[in-house]
């Protein structure tokens, strides 16, 4: 996107109804008009105060007219400035949330569904956004129009007054400006761009280190991460040098200009007035405007400088940025237990790297479907599939008959809830985290089942309201797994995937874990998932075996180890659990709850 559009869109938000800003820009054009008149006003009340002292003409009553006049223009003009800054504030503010709103509503489904994704990154650009935006906003659109205006309304004045020979130069000199600043802003826009991919590289890494903080330390690693930054940082610091040697070039184009075409003025200006042609308030006229005009243009063109990484900052916020689905036409939201079927899926992420070919199955509606298969078989990417979470390179699965691939992301949670085996939870209270959306469980009753799931093995009261720390580091594996399933045991919806999500529990509590959820769906789900007990694999209504990243065989238990020697060898070193078995086949235990449900 280039920078004239990226002005363009800014603008057309500032104007239309949705954004709420309409108030502010008409409050900020309405003070911003009287800037210019006042800017205008304030050089030509100077000229008329010299030449009433050079001729030694007019009363008490016109120079004092005339001096409050100037001196009024000049600090009204700052006063009311400073004022049009509140609106020009609540429009940045404005376009900052509908932007980070806009952003995250697009970027979290896309880090949801890449393993590669840049999630690192959007952080920093979303916090660099306001400055960007206040820069773009108040720099750019905000003064580049009151500043042309000013500027023909003071050449105007002049034109009127002095002869056209002055207008000529002086219009030569703002036109050489502008020449000057946009050559030198297409060259320095490079550099912004590299200055900015950098300064997000940096906010990757750096987020990257400090979120595996305890992984870099207790693995002696400090030292080489810190190399690693220090490098990443001097390549910033390089693209920061590189584009401000190139504003320094901009600077020696503009100033040049300037300075020639000024100098020519008042040289030319200087000899009318020692000759009689024009007079000392026409000359502190001209020598006023010719300031006035320069000066903001100069700052103007600093800012367009500056600007370049502020506007590479919006455009990759803005790139972000999707439209949003058009719910309507969906097809309706199962209701129940719904089938699941793959058709001829395939992935991967790329060569050498593992991945799944040609699945093919069905997984009829209200089924409980275990899958398993040795480390690396493609357990976790079948399931993610499944889920949408993946979308096959080739094939495609159907949920209830839907591709699922057509739902919008922010839908499929309707038709598909996954649970992974790294179950990120907030910052934020263990009720927060165990009564988060879906679930329709009340905090009394997911309270009760996880003391029943021994929640605290030493048996003391258990507090909802304990902040749990980022990821929930205050919670062990375990724990971190069974408030994830209590919370999932209080949702309706047709398909439910744990993708080892109860790889932390010990055998008794995941079987309770299961009996509870497969009870209280009561056929309502379909649940599906990736487990490594024998316990398990018995009590499913079908086993899919993975093994090499295909479906090896799928049925009931019994008939796999009848019939494949590989999954029958899957399970030769693992010793089933007596206690679990009853469990699952019981549906019920005293961890359980059996019976109060």
């Amino acid at each position: 996107m280039t920078t004239l559009r990226i002005l363009a869109e800014l603008g057309r938000l500032m104007v239309s109804a949705s954004l709420g800003t309409r108030q502010s820009l008409m409050r900020a054009g309405a003070l911003e008009a009287m800037v210019i008149i006042m800017g205008v006003a304030g050089p030509y009340a100077l000229k008329l105060l010299i030449d009433a002292l050079d001729g030694r003409a007019g009363n008490a009553l016109h120079l004092s007219f005339y001096v409050v006049a100037f001196v009024g223009c000049w600090a009204g003009a700052s006063i009311v400035e400073t004022a049009r800054l509140a609106c020009t504030a609540d429009m940045v503010e404005a376009l900052t949330r509908r932007f980070t709103i806009d952003a995250l509503g697009s970027t979290l489904p896309a880090i949801t569904a890449a393993r590669d994704s840049k999630g690192g990154r959007v952080p920093g650009m979303l916090e660099r956004l306001p400055f960007s935006l206040t820069l773009v906003v108040e720099g750019l659109l905000w003064r580049m129009a009151p500043v042309v205006l000013q500027a023909v309304a003071s050449l105007a004045v002049v034109a009127g007054l002095i002869p056209p020979r002055y207008v000529l130069i002086l219009a030569a000199t703002l036109g050489g400006f502008i020449v000057a600043t946009w050559i030198g802003a297409v060259w320095h826009r490079i550099h912004a761009d590299a200055t900015n991919a950098a300064a997000s590289g940096v906010s990757g890494t750096i987020g990257d280190l400090v979120r595996n903080a305890r992984r870099v330390v207790l693995n002696g690693a400090l030292d080489r991460e810190l190399l690693d930054a220090q490098s990443i940082l001097s390549v910033k610091r390089g693209a920061a040098q590189r584009m401000y040697r190139s504003l320094t070039v901009m600077a020696v184009l503009q100033f040049g200009i300037v300075g020639l075409g000024l100098t020519v003025l008042l040289l030319f200006a200087g000899l009318d007035v020692a000759q009689g042609r024009m007079t000392t308030g026409d000359f502190i006229l001209l020598q006023t405007y010719a300031f006035r005009l320069t000066v903001p243009l100069s700052s103007l063109g600093y800012i367009l400088a500056q600007a370049g990484v502020a506007i590479a900052n919006i455009r990759d916020v803005m790139g972000l940025r999707q439209v949003a689905v058009d719910d309507e036409g969906l097809p309706p939201t199962p209701v129940g237990s719904a089938e699941v079927r793959l058709r001829a899926a395939s992935f991967f992420y790329g060569e050498g790297m593992p991945g799944i070919s040609d699945i093919s199955v069905r997984i009829g509606p209200g089924r409980f479907v275990a899958i398993v298969g040795p480390n690396g078989s493609g357990k976790s990417r079948l399931a993610q599939i499944m889920a949408g979470v993946l979308t096959p390179i080739s094939g495609k699965v159907e949920v209830a008959g839907v591709d699922i691939a057509t739902i919008p992301w922010r839908e499929r949670h309707r038709y598909v809830l996954y649970a992974p085996q790294f179950i990120g939870l907030f910052n934020r209270s263990l009720r927060d985290n165990v009564l988060y959306p879906p679930t329709t469980r009340q905090a009394d009753d997911v309270e009760a089942l996880l003391r029943r799931w021994r929640f605290h093995e030493s048996g003391r009261p258990l507090d909802l309201d304990l902040e749990l720390g980022e990821q929930g580091e205050r919670l062990s594996g375990g724990q971190i797994q069974k408030l994830e399933l209590a919370r999932l045991a209080g949702v309706q919806v047709p398909i439910l995937i744990l993708d080892e999500s109860t790889s932390a529990l010990d055998p008794r509590s995941e079987a309770a874990a299961i009996a509870t959820l497969r009870r209280r769906t009561d056929d309502a789900t379909t649940l599906i998932m990736i487990t490594h007990r024998l316990e398990t694999a018995q009590a499913a209504d079908q086993v899919l075996f993975m093994r090499g990243g295909r479906l090896a065989a799928s049925g009931l238990h019994e008939e796999l180890m009848d019939r494949d020697a590989s999954y029958r060898e899957l399970w030769d070193m693992v010793a089933p659990s007596a206690q679990s078995t009853t469990v699952l086949d019981g549906l019920g235990s005293p961890l359980d709850g059996a019976g109060q449900e």
